[in-house]
C-alpha cells in the first residue's frame, strides 16, 4: 500500500462514499448518529456522524442543516420507530384482565426496549438532554400511561372519562420508570450485552401487581 494511503487510513480518513439513493444516504447518516449518541450521549459531533456514515460534514448538512435535525432523526428511529401499533388495540382489548393484557403488553415492549442502544439513548437524554427527554414523556404518557390509567378505572367501575389527572399518572410512572430501570441494571451488570434477564417476566408481574394495589379505591 501506498505511504499516502497508509497514512490517511492510520488518522482515521472516512472511508470512500458509496454510492447510495438520498433515501439510503440519509437512514444511514441517522443510523450513524444513533450510534454515537448510544457511546457518547448527545454531546457527539456532527463531524463524528459524518465520518462514520462514510461522508464529509458538507454533505451531512445537505440531509440534515443543523444538529438539532439530526437528533430529532435519531429520537424518532429508536423511541417511535419501535412502537408496534398492535400495542394500542393490545391495552385496549376489554375481553380480557387489564393485569393481562398490561403482562403481554410489557412484556412485549421491554422485548424492544432492553437493548443496549435504546437503553443508553434513554439514561442520557434523563442525564444531559431535557427536550429529548421530554418528547420521550409526552409519547409514552399518551400511548401508555393514560389508556392504562383509563382501562384500570373501567375496570373498576369507575366510569370512562377521557383526561387523566397529573396525580393518576404517578403510580403508572413508578411503574414504567421502575420497569426501564431494571433494564438499566441489566445492562451494566452484563457488560452491556443486553438490559434482559430470565426472570423478566416475573419482575413485570411484580411491578404490576403493585399498580393495581395502588390504583385501587381503598389503596392509601
Amino acid at each position: 500500500m501506498p505511504k499516502g494511503q497508509q497514512s490517511q487510513r492510520d488518522k482515521g480518513a472516512a472511508p470512500v462514499r458509496k454510492r447510495l439513493s438520498p433515501a439510503a444516504r440519509q437512514a444511514e447518516i441517522v443510523q450513524a448518529a444513533v450510534d454515537l449518541f448510544a457511546e457518547t450521549g448527545f454531546d457527539g459531533s456532527t463531524r463524528e456522524v459524518a465520518r462514520r456514515a462514510g461522508i464529509t460534514q458538507p454533505l451531512l448538512y445537505r440531509y440534515f442543516p443543523d444538529k438539532q435535525s439530526l437528533i430529532e432523526a435519531a429520537y424518532s428511529r429508536v423511541f417511535l420507530e419501535t412502537w408496534d401499533p398492535a400495542w394500542d388495540a393490545l391495552l385496549q382489548d376489554r375481553s380480557r384482565p387489564v393485569v393481562d393484557r398490561f403482562q403481554s403488553f410489557y412484556e412485549a415492549y421491554t422485548e424492544i426496549v432492553f437493548q443496549p442502544v435504546w437503553l443508553r439513548l434513554w439514561y442520557y437524554a434523563l442525564l444531559r438532554d431535557a427536550q429529548v427527554h421530554a418528547w420521550y414523556r409526552e409519547v409514552v404518557q399518551e400511548q401508555i400511561l393514560k389508556p392504562m390509567v383509563r382501562e384500570r378505572r373501567a375496570e373498576l367501575g369507575q366510569g370512562d372519562a377521557f383526561a387523566v389527572t397529573v396525580e393518576e399518572l404517578d403510580v403508572p410512572w413508578l411503574l414504567h420508570g421502575g420497569l426501564l430501570n431494571h433494564g438499566l441494571r441489566q445492562l451494566a451488570g452484563q457488560a452491556g450485552n443486553r438490559g434482559d434477564s430470565p426472570d423478566r417476566p416475573a419482575i413485570i408481574r411484580k411491578a404490576l401487581n403493585l399498580f393495581l394495589q395502588q390504583s385501587a379505591p381503598d389503596a392509601g
